[in-house]
């Protein structure tokens, strides 16, 4: 049977949950069922799940669900989002959370209720599609900083009669997981003015979550040329970037600036590194990163990396 909901409306603060109490005949009675997601991708899109309200009343009942999340101190604002379809029309509508950092944790709270609520028919149930995320910031505008290893999801089925009463909750753990970016098979010297050296670069998306907004970067020397393999074969030089902080490292976009990778997708790209005549021998870096939803300002974002590799440059005079 289809929910009635007609918007969402958050409450100042966390929404109150009493336990289930003994109810007269006709008062309001529910049990909830919640189908969580494991894990969600950390600054990745949002995962669906969803939840079941049974009504175990004698009567039609009208009801709001309650949302509490809690994660590690140093969770962001914008770092959680939570959705529901609309049955009415199928478009995801945003559930507006509430944002407090306590001293233990950082909680978001919202409620969806609105004008209507949740009706459900005497003896029935409605289950709702929902999704949650872990974007980590806005659109291009990534948090740099902080973060959380999981958080607990807490739903509560409350009653709108003005009594707000908690009639059934369930509480789950859901793991935040990360993208992983990698070089594979990086040699371990090159020649100044040299041949070019050749290896993959690897992004593995093993986490449930989509993403966009994606800058898949490799950091290089400033004398380093970096070329990536097309699909026809051929070789593309890449633009080299500064953040134009003395002594940072350029970086290049493997895959453009805004680039996306599916869940449980593996994105492998052949690259080649040369280093002109001019590049001091000794040891230098190569290290593979990738930041989500980067702002205006270069490389800030929500940033994974991957191991840093070590080139030994050897001088323009090697023969071998």
């Amino acid at each position: 049977m289809a929910a009635a909901v007609a918007g969402a409306a958050v409450l100042c603060g966390a929404v109150g949950v009493s336990a289930p109490a003994a109810f007269a005949d006709g008062a309001p009675q529910a049990t909830l069922s919640v189908e969580a997601p494991a894990a969600i991708g950390f600054a990745g899109r949002p995962v669906e799940f969803n939840e079941t309200i049974t009504n175990t009343g004698n009567q039609a009942t009208t009801y709001g669900l309650s949302f509490d999340t809690a994660s590690d101190l140093g969770t962001p604002r914008n770092a959680i989002t939570i959705d529901y379809k609309n049955p009415a029309d199928g478009t995801w509508k945003s559930i507006p959370l509430e944002y407090h950092a306590g001293q233990d944790n950082v909680t978001y709270s919202g409620l969806l209720a609105g004008p209507d609520g949740v009706t459900v028919p005497a003896g029935g149930e409605v289950t709702l599609d929902l999704r949650i995320g872990a974007p980590m910031g806005l659109p291009h505008d990534g948090a740099s900083n902080g973060g959380f290893k999981s958080l607990k999801l807490h739903s509560s089925v409350v009653a709108l009669d003005g009594s707000w009463v908690g009639l059934a909750q369930d509480t789950s753990t859901i793991q935040a997981e990360s993208l992983t970016t990698s070089l594979s098979e990086v040699p371990a010297t090159a020649v100044a003015g040299g041949d070019p050296i050749e290896f993959d670069a690897v992004l593995d998306n093993s986490t449930p979550s989509d993403y966009v907004n994606l800058s898949n970067l490799l950091y290089t020397d400033p004398h380093a040329t970096v070329q990536v393999q097309d699909a026809d074969g051929s070789w593309r030089v890449l633009d080299k970037v500064s953040d134009q902080i003395p002594d940072d490292p350029f970086g290049v976009y493997l895959q453009g600036r805004d680039s996306g990778i599916h869940a449980g997708d593996t994105t492998v790209i052949r690259v080649r590194v040369s280093y002109d005549a001019t590049t001091p021998a000794g040891a230098t870096q190569l290290s593979p990163c990738v930041i989500v939803n980067e702002g205006d300002m270069r490389f800030r974002g929500t940033t994974t990396c991957g191991a840093q590799h070590t080139v030994q440059i050897l001088p323009a005079t090697t023969t071998s």
